[in-house]
Order: structure tokens, then sequence, then C-alpha cells
């Protein structure tokens, strides 16, 4: 019989709930810990899963039990959780963003790999079988060379939700940002990793219809490492929730996706398995075009739990998940400076 993980959540609020009752379907871990100051949330969640609960997080960690610790908390505090974890010799997922700056990515993945752990990332939406589809088929130049790549979030949030659970959202000391950090990253996440990623930006912010620190509107001109250009378009201001929508136009063809799912293709081929590997077709196999809330988180942590147990590298690790990070910071460099910023790390280059 493989390995059961003991697990310990951090945070017992909306996310580490479904963290917690995503981990039910997976057969080789078990929820043993939630660390919460809360005691009547910590305790409610803990006691649903017959797990201890801690008021402190330092507490948790000092249970020899644990093996991995995920972190369901404000992007803000991620660093130093996953520092403290990974001296604690305990493995660590983390909600995204994993980091809300560069130093703290920096560090969280020099903390994993000094102590011999691993740093995993949800980013659910990224392995979406039609995503992984449109990935195999821009590198097979099903559509000819990529030319054009955008990005949209349409997306409503009430004042009442940014208001909710100390009003923390939107804040740049714990949400890191707005619309772009917080809702809009899985969609950014996706249109780099498709691309090839992002070698600069140059970027417009505006906060038009919230009373929050940061942005509720974005729009952003990019252009790829690959030589192509494109744009990014996120708002939390709109009327409902629209499709997120990822479009690539290349000299043979064209491909969208919305929600993650393939609404129009035209290439020299088709979309199909056969373009993906046994890998890929691991790594998507329990993917559904139209999944409730949670059942992404479970997918992706299956597919942590099993790369540990056979001590692989998990999907979306720390070095790559802060890559869309590293996008939306370039983002806000760019809105603060007017100019345009090398995502490399060269900082503003002029307009």
């Amino acid at each position: 019989m493989s390995h059961s993980f003991k697990v310990g959540i951090v945070g017992a609020g909306v996310i580490g709930t479904a963290h917690a009752g995503a981990l039910e379907g997976i057969d080789n871990a078990t929820v043993v810990a939630i660390a919460e100051p809360r005691e009547e949330a910590g305790r409610t969640l803990a006691d649903k899963y017959e797990a201890h609960w801690h008021s402190s997080y330092t507490d948790m960690l000092a249970d020899p039990e644990i093996d991995i610790v995920i972190l369901g908390t404000p992007s803000g505090l991620h660093p130093e959780q996953t520092i403290l974890a990974a001296g604690a010799g305990k493995h660590v997922v983390t909600e995204k963003p994993m980091s809300i700056t560069h130093d703290g990515a920096t560090r969280m993945i020099e903390a994993v790999d000094r102590a011999g752990v691993t740093l995993a990332v949800i980013f659910q939406n990224r392995l979406s079988r039609d995503v992984y589809r449109v990935k195999r088929a821009i590198e097979s130049e099903l559509i000819g060379k990529p030319i054009l790549g955008s990005a949209s979030v349409y997306w409503h949030r009430s004042q009442d939700y940014y208001d909710a659970n100390g009003g923390w959202r939107g804040t740049w000391a714990l949400d890191g940002g707005g619309v772009l950090i917080n809702q809009s990253i899985h969609t950014i996440d996706i249109l780099q990793w498709l691309l090839g990623g992002v070698a600069s930006v140059q970027a417009h912010v505006a906060t038009l219809n919230h009373q929050i620190e940061a942005e509720d509107a974005a729009s952003a001109s990019l252009r790829f490492h690959s030589g192509a250009v494109g744009s990014i378009l996120v708002t939390t201001s709109a009327a409902a929730d629209y499709p997120t929508r990822v479009e690539i136009v290349g000299t043979e063809g064209r491909v969208t996706l919305e929600n993650n799912v393939v609404s129009h293709f035209e290439g020299k081929g088709e979309l199909s398995d056969e373009l993906l590997s046994e890998d890929d077709l691991h790594t998507v196999r329990d993917w559904k075009p139209v999944e409730a809330f949670g059942e992404g988180h479970r997918r992706q942590l299956r597919l942590i739990f099993d790369a540990l147990a056979a001590g692989k590298e998990p999907p979306v690790p720390g070095r790559e998940a802060r890559k869309a990070v590293d996008v939306i910071l370039g983002i806000y460099e760019s809105a603060r400076s007017g100019m345009r910023v090398n995502i490399a790390g060269s900082g503003a280059e002029g307009q």
C-alpha cells in the first residue's frame, strides 16, 4: 500500500474548508490537523474530520505526524508560513498566488530547496484537458506561428465581498493587489504558459467601482519571449461573471478557450488527445468541462500526493508558479512608473 500523507491545513475559511473537502476523495491523504486562530471556526472544521485543532500555526508545525501543510491563508502570509513549514521538514501546498512579492517567491523556493521538501501551488485551471490540447497544438504548429495572445476576465464582486473577513481582499498587504493577482491570476497563468512566457509589459490599472486599496480594472500590453504580442483586460466591476477567455491567433489558425474549454479551433489538424503524451493524459485524466467548486482542487491535490509518493515533481511547482506572479508584479510596476517593464527583472526600459 502506498504511503498515506498526514495533512495539516492552515486556515478554516472558504479555501481551507474547500481543501479539506477535496481531500475526502483522495485515498493517500488524511487531514489530521487544522491551524486557525478563530476557535469556533477551527474546532468546527477539525471536528468534522476528527483532526486536532491548533490555535497556533507554529504549534501545528511541531507535530511530527504531519507530512505536508496546505496554506489556505491570505496571500501576503504565504512566504513566512512556507519558510516555517520547510524549516519543520514539511512539504507545502499553497493557494495562488504563492507570493505577492518577487522576494517572497524567491525566499519560498530557496527555503524548500534548502530543506529538501516540495512546494506546489494550486493552479487547477491549467490542468484542463483542453488547455493541454491547446498547449500541444501550439507546440506542434497546428495554428502556425503564434502572433497574438489575449486574456480577459470580466467578473462581478460586490463591496460586501471585499469587506468580508476583516476586509483583507483588495489590500496591498494581504491580497497583494486586486483583480489582477486575486481573480485573474489563473487566466494570466494559462496565457503565459501557452505562449512560452512574457518578456515585457506596459499597463494601466484603476479603481473605478469599489472602495478598496488596489485595482478593480486593469489593461496590459504584452510582448512574449516568442516575439508574439498580446493583451490582458480584467475587472471585478462587470455586471455579472462572464466566461474567462484566452485567445491565440497564429499564421495558420486560431483557438479560443472559454472557462478553460475550447470554444473555437481552426488549424491544420485535429485538436485531440493524440497530441498528448502519456504524462499529459495522466495529468488531465479526471478533468471535466464543468466542475463544481473544489473538484479542480481535488484533481490537482491527487496529482501532488501521487507525485510525492513516487518521488517526482508535482504539477506547478514553485518555480513554475512564480511566472504568473512575476507577470502581474510587472504590470503593477509598469502602471506605477508609466514605463515598459521587462519581466526578466531589468525593470523599466523606457517607453
